[in-house]
């Protein structure tokens, strides 16, 4: 057997192993506490993870209504527990992101406009879009986030100098990412299983979520005076390209989508959960 088949073999065992729990939160967001630039007093991070935000709560509810969609084709029952897992844990974070969405009103951004349009549309995605192209689009996003996750857990740059309200959530997010990152890419394969739909998938994703974050992004720099200030755009420059290098650091990863015989679990980072997981005591499963 070869080197890739093995690695691949191992990523499946991997995958068949994972515990998907579904983990009752309930993040205290202060608002009145938190300060309009509270990842280390830098617009453009800020912003950034702002934007993502934003996206969470229509996103969540796209990604389970596209596994759910293919349950009946899965008779593997590890999966489909791990599906009722990933449905409940995607759930919580769409609504843990819309009380985080909720704060960012204090500083008259857009809020209701930007759900209005994620709400419709996901809509019309839903009645226009084949199922299969939805859990498609669902797998290249799930990667984009495992990606994102593992930069939050694994480099110190990422999450240094957040706002602590906002840290707890972004590594809570990170470590449930991380776990279920694989459940829809699974589904697929067994469901859909066609390489060139989820390749092309990814490419027409990755335009789309960049574009989306960077309106996003905009809207909010520009209510916070910043859109023209050359200081928020070297900071820009510094995030994506020299500290904490976020292209520069997942772009390895994020190609590795576009192998025939791509897996999640071959990026094996399963030490990082137990790591996040014993320090952060506080979390109950249901």
């Amino acid at each position: 057997m070869s080197t890739t088949s093995n690695a691949l073999q191992q990523a499946r065992a991997i995958s068949a192993g994972m515990k998907i729990p579904g983990r009752k939160m309930a993040f205290e967001f202060r608002p009145d506490d938190i300060p309009r630039h509270w990842n280390d007093n830098d617009a453009f991070k800020s912003t950034f993870m702002n934007a993502l935000s934003c996206l969470f709560p229509e996103g969540e509810r796209m990604f389970m209504d596209a596994v759910r969609e293919h349950m009946h084709l899965i008779d593997d029952e590890v999966l489909a527990e791990q599906v009722r897992g990933f449905i409940k844990q995607e759930a919580i974070h769409g609504n843990e992101h819309a009380l985080y969405n909720a704060c960012l009103k204090k500083w008259h951004y857009p809020i209701d406009k930007i759900n209005r349009f994620e709400k419709n549309e996901k809509r019309w995605m839903k009645k226009w879009i084949p199922a299969s192209h939805r859990l498609a689009v669902t797998c290249a996003l799930e990667h984009f986030t495992a990606i994102m996750a593992n930069q939050v857990l694994t480099n110190p740059d990422a999450t240094a100098g957040m706002h602590p309200q906002f840290k707890e959530l972004w590594r809570w997010h990170a470590i449930e990412e991380t776990e279920h990152k694989a459940v829809a890419y699974d589904v697929y394969q067994q469901a859909v299983g066609r390489y060139w739909l989820r390749v092309l998938t990814m490419i027409n994703v990755t335009f789309f979520f960049c574009l989306r974050t960077s309106i996003y992004q905009t809207i909010f720099l520009w209510k916070d005076g910043q859109l023209f200030n050359p200081k928020t755009w070297w900071q820009g420059i510094r995030f994506y390209f020299i500290r904490p290098a976020l292209v520069r650091r997942i772009m390895r990863q994020y190609l590795d989508y576009f192998r025939r015989d791509f897996h999640p679990w071959m990026h094996d980072n399963r030490e990082l959960v137990q790591h996040w997981l014993t320090e952060e005591q506080s979390f109950k499963t249901l």
